[in-house]
Parts: C-alpha cells; structure tokens; sequence
C-alpha cells in the first residue's frame, strides 16, 4: 500500500484564493481552481491535501496570476 504524500498550503494563498471567488458553489470553485468542494473545504479549514493536487493547483494558480 503506498502512503499519499500531503501537503498544506499557505493561508496566505487560501485568501487569495476566496478573494477572486464570487460564490462557495462547487462548480464556481472546479472552473476557478479545478479542485473539488471537498478539496476547498480542507484548504478553508488549513488541512493539508494531496501533494499532487496542490502541485496542480499551486501551477495553475501561478498560470492564472492568483498568486
């Protein structure tokens, strides 16, 4: 079985990132970020998630001049 890597994201990032949000509906957030509600609600909350998904959004993020 192989261990999922995690990885939290600064709450400086997870500000900005409710800044450029006109709504918390899921499909506003999958357009925006390409994550998932449940995805949001740990990075809200200051939870670590998967290590490949923060890549992915951190990129994204970066391509998109969120941060």
């Amino acid at each position: 079985m192989t261990i999922q890597r995690l990885t939290q994201v600064e709450s400086t990032v997870v500000h900005k990132m409710a800044s450029v949000l006109q709504s918390q509906k899921p499909e506003v957030i999958q357009n925006h970020f390409g994550i998932g509600l449940n995805t949001w609600v740990k990075l809200r909350e200051g939870k670590a998630i998967r290590h490949s998904v923060a890549e992915r959004l951190l990129q994204r993020l970066q391509r998109d001049q969120v941060i």
